[in-house]
């Protein structure tokens, strides 16, 4: 029987997710930005064929997946998204998944995102202020200072995270943030500067897998964004993540879960009420406070590297819940999950989050720590030899990840793995998913 042809887009760890979930019950094509190891092993075994290219140009994805009879697609990668890939694929007639540039909105556009929210679910939304030009400034920020509220400081657009700054960690008092909001407003004088209140809580994700009228929530993910152990040091796309054994994590009640999934389902009803043709993964970023559950934001695709956790949990054919997302036919007896904890964790290069001045040199026994059960997804790294890689001298080289009865034993198989079959110079966090760090988690004061 003839398999369809699937296409991913991209080169990261998460497209080496999807890959690796692909490849047996498809033949699998790429659009990639550089040759990822693991995605193309998996073409190879599957007889599908990729190429090498902007991942960001619409009309050359477009081209790609005609040439290929592309069945179906999957875009879940930001800049893809937000430079209209699916739309090229879409005006082409291929059954590209994914939000189009006008729905992934939610993502690009964080003004947007939280008008929306304000909107369908005032009760979950942070107090925020947005500025148009330097003459508002003051005012609001005065309306902080009266309320005692700590601001965080966002840009309108995308930023990689790198753009954000909180009070008092990166702007020590209101003036340092009138500071930081102008320069912001004279570096992008199209855009305005969102002011939000600082929520004291824990941070966590949900994905919610959606064919833009169904949703189906996978487990809640706890992503460790710090550079160092401990949560020291710089911001980062995430140095790992964990899920638990159940949808909610060990922090969280009945109700916090409900609570999500409630909201997730507004913004996805809204976003049909606006007509805007939206599918994939709504990925909200919450926090649990004293007051319950706060929105924080929302992406429009799998989260990195919360998104490799949730596929390597899924138990469901991920190309028949594809399938599902495109025909409207999503439910939740489709999409399965294992019920174990997983663990992930990336190695990067000593200057990571800064570009690496050199590329780095290593090697892995990728039969050994496969026999181990820990899966590879290879990401900002290509092939030198048989077993010998090279970092690009960005972004996170490598993820390593597995499952176990519990989120500690799940971390120290990932930890086993990297110590003893990874010979490389390149650094993680081992603390991800520790027993000390999931006491603290449980331990934490929310106030009263």
């Amino acid at each position: 029987m003839k398999k369809d042809n699937f296409l991913i887009v991209g080169s990261g760890g998460r497209e080496s997710a999807f890959a690796l979930k692909l490849f047996e019950d498809t033949t699998l094509h790429a659009f990639l930005s550089h040759k990822n190891p693991t995605i193309i092993e998996c073409i190879e075994k599957s007889g599908g064929v990729y190429t090498v290219g902007d991942v960001n140009n619409a009309k050359e994805v477009a081209e790609f997946a005609v040439s290929c009879n592309i069945d179906y697609a999957f875009v879940s990668a930001d800049d893809p998204l937000s430079n209209g890939v699916v739309d090229g694929m879409l005006n082409r007639n291929i059954k590209a998944v994914g939000g189009t540039k006008a729905a992934t909105q939610i993502e690009w556009d964080k003004i947007y995102s939280i008008d929306m929210m304000q909107k369908v679910c005032p009760e979950f939304t942070p107090y925020y202020q947005v500025i148009k030009n330097k003459g508002e400034l003051s005012s609001a920020i005065q309306e902080f200072q009266d309320k005692g509220i700590e601001i965080v400081v966002k840009p309108q657009g995308l930023t990689g995270g790198k753009g954000v700054k909180v009070m008092p960690e990166h702007l020590k008092d209101y003036s340092d943030c009138i500071d930081y909001a102008s320069e912001l407003l004279d570096k992008c004088p199209n855009e305005k500067v969102l002011l939000v209140e600082k929520l004291k809580g824990i941070e966590f994700t949900i994905m919610g897998i959606t064919d833009g009228e169904n949703l189906v929530m996978s487990p809640a993910s706890y992503d460790y964004p710090f550079r160092f152990e401990n949560d020291f040091g710089a911001g980062t796309g995430g140095m790992g993540c964990f899920t638990n054994n159940e949808k909610k994590l060990p922090f969280m009640s009945d109700k916090d879960l409900q609570d999500c999934q409630y909201i997730m389902q507004k913004i996805i009803d809204e976003m049909r009420n606006e007509k805007l043709l939206f599918n994939g993964v709504l990925n909200g970023g919450f926090f649990k406070t004293k007051e319950g559950i706060k929105f924080m934001e929302f992406n429009g695709r799998f989260g990195d590297p919360e998104g490799l956790n949730i596929l390597t949990i899924l138990e469901s054919s991920f190309a028949d819940v594809i399938r599902d997302m495109w025909h409207k036919t999503l439910s939740e007896d489709k999409v399965l999950f294992i019920k174990k904890s997983s663990v992930i964790k990336y190695l990067v290069a000593k200057e990571y989050p800064r570009e690496s001045n050199e590329a780095t040199i290593f090697t892995i026994d990728k039969e050994a720590i496969n026999k181990m059960g820990v899966n590879i997804f290879f990401a900002s790294s290509i092939e030198k030899s048989n077993n010998q890689y090279q970092t690009l001298k960005k972004s996170r080289a490598i993820a390593f990840g597995a499952v176990a009865e519990k989120i500690e034993d799940a971390g120290k198989l990932v930890n086993q793995a990297i110590e003893k079959f990874v010979h490389a110079d390149l650094e993680y966090r081992s603390d991800i998913g520790s027993k000390e760090n999931l006491e603290k988690l449980l331990n934490y004061d929310f106030g009263k």
